[in-house]
């Protein structure tokens, strides 16, 4: 077996063979052998790891400066890049600065040197720290999401479940093709009751509450929002007249079965719901939302935690819909 010292002169020789490219980086690299250990590096190198040259080169071991990490994976990311035959680059590695502990995302490349029987050398890698992009990054979606959730439910906006109807219209105007949304509408009953009985903490924990039921039960492609008040309301994309009745009285069946408990206390919850189906683009979400509206309110005057609908022929319960509309 060849002394490891002269694998690593071999591997220096075949990196020098590219050593004029490497002046006019601007990322910092470091070229490693296969055990980790430090041959060759730039001043950038020394920046991300908060090192002297002469520090680096006392330590000897990136694994000693610099830890890297991939998701759902035990090996860190210099380890993956050791494995691969050929010149790979990963984005968003987290890593650790050793030095200080410091959290840093960086983009990781390599380029591997082999002998000519095939054996692994070593690698140049190429990082680029990228933290302060990817914190920035971060903070702008944080205020992106916020601008169009409600704080206490975590539900989309009325604005932006609006601009959802619009954007299924001219999707469906572009594709020729006739849309099939449903939109269910909840009104909690005798919410006010709830406030006046249990305060007004006890009615925000019950909206946020029957958000998480909401959730719970719903598709991913659903788009759940706050549409005011004790209002929410639920998108559903490609369904049918029977399956926004099901959905719909599911998500009421959920509600009234759910214990809402606040500080040891249990309250009871109910809601009223509206269904309507948009099915032309000649339609509105003004209208559909008048009509989800207008069958709430017969959900309301007929004794409340029920679902009406209304496809076409006007507001009728939803158990007398299903009757008539088995499942084929």
């Amino acid at each position: 077996m060849e002394n490891q010292n002269v694998l690593d002169s071999r591997l220096i020789e075949k990196f020098e063979i590219h050593r004029d490219f490497t002046r006019v980086f601007l990322d910092a690299f470091v070229l490693i052998n296969k055990e980790h250990k430090v041959l060759k590096f730039n001043a950038a190198f020394c920046q991300i790891v908060e090192l002297r040259s002469i520090d680096i080169r006392r330590i000897d071991n990136l694994k000693e400066m610099l830890l890297t990490s991939l998701p759902g994976s035990d090996k860190s990311a210099i380890d993956q890049l050791l494995e691969s035959n050929s010149p790979t680059r990963i984005d968003e590695v987290p890593a650790v600065n050793v030095t200080n502990r410091k959290n840093l995302t960086l983009i990781i490349s390599s380029y591997p040197y082999y002998e000519s029987d095939g054996k692994m050398l070593g690698a140049c890698l190429l990082l680029r720290d990228v933290t302060a992009e990817t914190n920035l990054q971060s903070k702008y979606k944080d205020k992106s999401i916020q601008s169009i959730t409600d704080p206490l439910t975590g539900l989309y906006t009325r604005r932006y479940f609006e601009e959802q109807i619009d954007k299924e219209f001219e999707r469906c105007k572009t594709g020729n093709v006739p849309p099939r949304l449903s939109v269910i509408m909840f009104d909690l009953d005798k919410f006010k009751t709830v406030n006046d009985t249990y305060g007004h903490q006890a009615g925000d924990f019950v909206l946020a509450e029957t958000a998480r039921i909401l959730k719970t039960h719903s598709r991913r492609s659903d788009v759940l929002g706050r549409y005011g008040g004790e209002e929410l309301l639920v998108l559903i994309f490609e369904t049918s007249e029977r399956g926004a009745a099901v959905a719909a009285e599911k998500f009421r069946l959920a509600i009234q079965n759910n214990e809402y408990v606040f500080n040891g206390t249990r309250i009871p919850v109910t809601t009223s719901v509206g269904v309507t189906l948009i099915k032309s683009v000649e339609d509105s979400k003004e209208s559909a939302v008048k009509r989800a509206d207008e069958c709430l309110y017969h959900a309301k005057e007929n004794g409340r935690n029920i679902v009406y609908v209304d496809f076409g022929s006007g507001q009728i319960p939803v158990q007398s819909f299903l009757a008539s509309n088995p499942e084929v």
